[in-house]
């Protein structure tokens, strides 16, 4: 019989996962806040928190398709082809240097991470996430930045590889994280925001994989329902998150963002763990 609390969180923690896994504000963070606050918090549902992500990688897979495919075929062309290609032009190579470092951490500490999530945690990562994108900010004041995603160097992306190991921590936010870390090495913001998107989709699916391998025994054909439901909601509200998004930091500061994450994290203090 379907459990109609379950399916009203998972539709919830769809929304939830659409609005902010790709601001820079943790999507984590906020499903965890709603999972306590709903009081439905167990191993099972830190499970559904991951997984759901699926559906707001399909998105960003669907936007940027064409230029996904464009690396993909220049990939194979250099491979079997043995066809040289502009060095100016973002490739695969580019998208596993700034996988690699998440990777390894993630594998060698999979089972540490996991300990850590937490509202004290998430309020902490919060806040230094915050900090991290005012630093971000002034780096935009020093000169010219990085206008164009093709002009981006393997060393730039292999440093935003770096920084979005940051994002281990709860609250600190893959976005922010890796938007951030994209201004400090010399990128704009939108630039940085498209490179954000672009290295999300492995590692957040490699993440959704090793959740399975773990934990995928212990998911019901009740669960996966639920999971599809939840995802589809993700998928929907996140391809609409980041177009707007995409238009709002052309134009205006990560600022507000980090604002946004001192009050929430103030919240959480005086809300729920004072």
């Amino acid at each position: 019989m379907l459990d109609v609390h379950r399916l009203t969180i998972s539709l919830i923690l769809g929304i939830v996962e659409g609005l902010t896994e790709f601001l820079p504000i943790s999507s984590t963070g906020h499903m965890m806040l709603v999972e306590s606050i709903a009081h439905y918090m167990d191993d099972s549902e830190k499970t559904f928190a991951v997984i759901i992500q699926l559906g707001a990688i399909l998105s960003i897979t669907i936007m940027f398709w064409n230029r996904l495919y464009s690396m993909g075929i220049i990939c194979i062309k250099k491979i079997f082809v043995k066809q040289h290609y502009d060095k100016n032009h973002l490739c695969i190579r580019h998208i596993l240097l700034g996988t690699f470092p998440g990777v390894i951490l993630g594998l060698i500490f999979y089972e540490e991470i996991r300990l850590i999530f937490g509202l004290t945690y998430i309020m902490y990562g919060l806040i230094i996430g915050g900090i991290f994108l005012l630093i971000g900010e002034l780096c935009l004041l020093k000169g010219p930045r990085v206008s164009d995603i093709d002009n981006i160097t393997y060393v730039q992306s292999f440093l935003i590889g770096c920084f979005q190991c940051l994002a281990f921590w709860p609250g600190f936010s893959r976005a922010g994280a890796t938007i951030g870390g994209g201004l400090l090495v010399g990128l704009n913001r939108r630039i940085s925001s498209e490179f954000s998107f672009f290295l999300a989709i492995p590692i957040i699916f490699g993440s959704v994989v090793l959740t399975l391998y773990h934990c995928g025994s212990s998911i019901s054909a009740m669960d996966a329902l639920l999971l599809v439901g939840g995802s589809i909601v993700a998928f929907v509200i996140a391809l609409l998150t980041v177009k707007c998004f995409l238009k709002i930091v052309q134009n205006i500061s990560l600022v507000p963002f980090a604002i946004y994450r001192f009050l929430l994290a103030g919240g959480i203090y005086w809300g729920l763990i004072t």
